[in-house]
């Protein structure tokens, strides 16, 4: 069963087409700052700073990872909802249900193979991103040291790519949920994506207004997330947390993406079993 949904997922263009807007990303982002870098922008007082810091091989992977988690988290959304959202979409849902030993087996099997498509679209946009390294460092006309690439390095960034993995899990599933609850793929999406952007966005409000409201944001998806990924060794104010910036601790944001991830898990598999499949 996790063969076929893999090649259910492999062979729809949508699949291929996330993966290619992926790496438009983390090309154009990587074009963008080398295009800027020669800016006379202060080194302090800027929340962007030397943008010359963010270019070249030493910053390439932790980079890359840094917009995985946030474009990608989108992308992940959007492929997880559409993965359960287009069988109800298409009607096709009855049919493959028949065809399956369970509904928690159709399900499992599901996730199982979106785990693996994202951790393969994860790896191959790091790849570029290093490629995108050496080309930024060459039009640059930056000096090429690989000092930095040893064994301890490799290692952090291999954390960095699980821990990466881990805040994009929490997201997925809500669209995965909200696609069953919705019995479409556009409610998950939506949803989804509305979390991913709007949160951030309501919780510096709280964070403003003080008082126990000031401390909500810790129980969130966002303030969590940044926590996490705060550890890829960025400069300061681009992907690696301003200065003024207080996050949870690390412990904490794993303790509540994970009760969020075993909640939405939970809730679709729930929903899956209880209500009559209609589509």
């Amino acid at each position: 069963m996790i063969g076929a949904e893999f090649l259910k997922l492999r062979k729809r263009q949508m699949t291929t087409v996330l993966l290619f807007i992926l790496i438009g990303i983390v090309v154009l982002v990587n074009f963008i700052l080398l295009a800027i870098s020669k800016a006379k922008l202060p080194t302090t007082g800027h929340a962007m700073g030397n943008i010359q810091n963010y270019l070249g091989l030493p910053v390439a992977i932790p980079f890359a990872l840094m917009l995985i988690s946030s474009f990608g988290s989108v992308l992940a959304i959007i492929l997880t909802a559409s993965s359960v959202g287009n069988e109800y979409n298409w009607k096709t849902l009855r049919t493959a249900l028949i065809s399956s030993e369970s509904r928690f087996k159709f399900l499992v099997s599901k996730l199982v193979s979106l785990a693996i498509l994202i951790l393969v679209g994860m790896l191959i946009a790091i790849i570029v991103g290093f490629i995108m390294g050496f080309i930024t460092t060459a039009l640059g006309g930056y000096k090429f040291d690989l000092s930095f690439a040893t064994g301890s390095y490799f290692w952090t960034q291999f954390l960095q790519f699980l821990r990466t993995f881990f805040v994009i899990i929490p997201f997925a599933l809500l669209g995965f949920m909200m696609a069953i609850f919705g019995r479409s793929a556009m409610p998950g999406i939506a949803t989804g994506i509305g979390v991913v952007f709007l949160e951030s966005i309501i919780t510096a409000f709280m964070s403003l207004a003080g008082g126990w409201i000031a401390k909500v944001p810790d129980y969130l998806l966002s303030a969590n997330v940044s926590a996490i990924t705060a550890l890829n060794g960025l400069p300061k104010g681009f992907g690696g947390g301003g200065q003024n910036e207080v996050f949870p601790s690390v412990t904490h944001a794993y303790v509540i993406l994970s009760v969020y991830a075993v909640a939405f898990l939970f809730l679709a598999f729930y929903l899956f079993k209880k209500r009559d499949v209609t589509g």
